[in-house]
């Protein structure tokens, strides 16, 4: 905190109190001269010096300004200005721009090589880690697997009305997930020429469907886009994206070589697990009112928006439902 004092013929005074645009604490006059008192934080003196240093050369060359730092200060209105700015960044900062937020997705509307090579390179250690019953090696699988960024891009682009955003959206997903299935049965049907392979518990557990999945998969892309839009890296909200994804995909290829009677199962799981995801992606978005600016354009969102949360909701159900028969 600074004590700046300002002191300049009362002919000069005008000039400087536009200048501080009534930042001034107070003045009072001293024979024919206006003394200003102002508290300022240090971090906007330079700027007010920098106000004031603008009209020092059109008034009397007499006068002074004077900084100290005081011990402490008591100023209640300072603190209380202080602490409406805060509320009022903390309320801007409670939802990024929806143009912040599309320009974050961009990199992920296209599948490049890159990302192809991260989907099998993570297949590669997905499969090692469930073929050696190691939940640590899978998980380090999950940590690179890509899927985070095509459902976050479907969510927003759902959001803001996107047909054709939202199409190659769903196109990128799951051709992610097919490239996940051949990958995981090309490796194990070349590893099984050399190695023995078994079917281990990792395995066994993803080759059983339950409703439960497909509620924890809501939860977690409801979640994961909550995480997003707040700021959290996506390298760290992708796992949980990653966790109910790459398992079960890399079970559904490996298991039409090892295991063909679990292989229905771990395909349904992995649907019910990405419907899931999708679904939680397009409620978030309705819950943290993630639109498009213009009336006209959040009415065609919205159609779009409810034609995907309804195919969404009866692909759920079908899913749910084919295990019963």
């Amino acid at each position: 905190m600074k004590k700046v004092l300002i002191t300049l013929k009362k002919d000069d005074a005008p000039n400087i109190t536009q200048l501080l645009g009534g930042a001034y604490s107070y003045q009072e006059e001293i024979d024919d001269r206006v003394r200003f008192t102002l508290v300022v934080p240090d971090t906007k003196l330079d700027d007010l010096v920098s106000r004031i240093r603008t009209v020092l050369d059109f008034v009397d060359k007499e006068t002074l300004v004077e900084v100290y730092s005081p011990d402490f200060t008591i100023f209640p209105a300072f603190d209380e200005k202080k602490k409406q700015e805060e509320e009022s960044r903390e309320k801007k900062n409670e939802k990024s721009p929806i143009e912040k937020l599309l320009a974050s997705v961009e990199s992920y509307e296209k599948l490049d090589t890159k990302i192809l090579t991260l989907a099998g390179v993570a297949s590669i250690v997905g499969l090692i880690g469930l073929f050696l019953n190691n939940v640590g090696i899978i998980i380090g699988a999950m940590l690179i697997a890509p899927m985070i960024g095509p459902i976050y891009s479907f969510a927003l682009h759902s959001a803001t009305g996107n047909g054709i955003g939202v199409a190659r959206d769903i196109f990128n997903i799951f051709t992610l997930l097919l490239a996940f299935i051949l990958f995981s049965l090309a490796v194990t049907w070349i590893i099984g020429f050399f190695v023995p392979l078994e079917v281990t518990g990792e395995i066994l557990a993803r080759t059983h469907q339950s409703p439960v999945y497909a509620i924890m998969a809501i939860f977690l892309g409801f979640a994961t886009i909550v995480a997003l839009a707040k700021g959290i890296p996506d390298t760290i909200a992708g796992v949980a994206v990653a966790a109910a994804l790459l398992p079960p995909a890399l079970v559904s290829g490996l298991s039409i070589v090892l295991y063909p009677g679990g292989t229905i199962s771990a395909i349904i799981l992995t649907l019910q697990n990405v419907i899931g995801l999708m679904a939680g992606a397009i409620i978030a978005t309705i819950a943290l009112q993630i639109r498009p600016r213009s009336y006209k354009e959040t009415q065609a969102a919205r159609t779009i928006l409810i034609r995907i949360a309804t195919l969404l909701l009866i692909l759920i159900l079908l899913l749910l439902l084919i295990p019963l028969f």
